[in-house]
């Protein structure tokens, strides 16, 4: 698989692993009166038991629980939100509003919205005065500082310059500490070859079932005779599995993909 064959598998299981056994999965089961001999959850892991690297996109109960966003773009073969960087959408600028304390939000409505009823040149009083904050980074006074942050682009400065300037504001968000640069190429054969997916479906079935599965017991399911062994899976694996999983790790992963398309659309 490629990136964005690895984002749609690992993506999908993220999401089942933290639903299996929750009261929102529990309620599922009688979700349009299913059948007396099935429900929900269990079509869902009889879908990926079957069929173990499911396109989501044409099961349509995989698509209504699991599809959407980054894997919708991915299946277009037109990634736009899913890039590290891209342009700012409709939604993601009113999400940005949201996410700025509504005292400062409303503030800063109020300041912009009297010199749409004044004119500029009257010397007229100013009801709401300029506060230093409305002329920082909206990063710096929003609630949803962290992963993403709002850049603009002055597309009449040379390209050389701008590549440069946003090198050196990469630096210091990575500075500030909020932010780690842990980048490293992805070993798709090495996740295969540790068996990340057989794992983490059988992880799953533990939550299910309620039964744990000994390290010795899930090496013998995940490997191929002679290969693996207890200490790969608790070393290795179940490391990797988890690290995998996290939304830092997955939203690069996404980046990748969108990345591998966007070139392959361009040759």
């Amino acid at each position: 698989m490629d990136a964005a064959g690895w984002y749609e598998q690992l993506s999908m299981r993220r999401d089942l692993s933290g639903l299996v056994g929750s009261p929102r999965w529990d309620s599922w089961k009688e979700i349009d009166n299913p059948p007396p001999t099935s429900n929900r959850c269990e079509e869902i892991l009889e879908i990926i038991r079957s069929t173990p690297l499911p396109d989501v996109s044409e099961n349509l109960l995989l698509r209504v629980y699991f599809y959407g966003g980054a894997m919708h773009e991915f299946k277009l073969r037109d990634p736009k939100y899913s890039k590290g960087v891209h342009l700012a959408t409709v939604r993601e600028l009113y999400m940005t509003e949201r996410n700025i304390d509504e005292i400062n939000r409303d503030y800063a409505r109020n300041f912009f919205a009297q010199f749409d009823k004044n004119d500029w040149l009257d010397d007229l009083p100013i009801e709401y005065p300029c506060k230093d904050w409305i002329d920082e980074s909206v990063d710096a006074i929003s609630s949803s500082f962290g992963f993403h942050v709002n850049a603009r682009v002055n597309l009449m400065v040379p390209d050389k310059l701008l590549v440069e300037q946003f090198k050196l504001m990469l630096t210091e968000l990575r500075r500030s500490g909020v932010f780690v640069e842990n980048y490293a190429k992805s070993d798709f054969s090495g996740w295969t070859r540790f068996g990340v997916l057989p794992y983490l479906d059988l992880k799953i079935w533990e939550k299910e079932s309620g039964i744990k599965i000994p390290n010795r017991v899930m090496a013998d399911a995940i490997f191929p005779p002679g290969e693996g062994g207890e200490e790969v899976v608790r070393k290795t694996t179940e490391k990797l599995a988890k690290q995998l999983l996290t939304r830092k790790s997955l939203e690069t992963l996404a980046s990748i993909a969108a990345h591998e398309i966007a070139e392959q659309n361009s040759d």
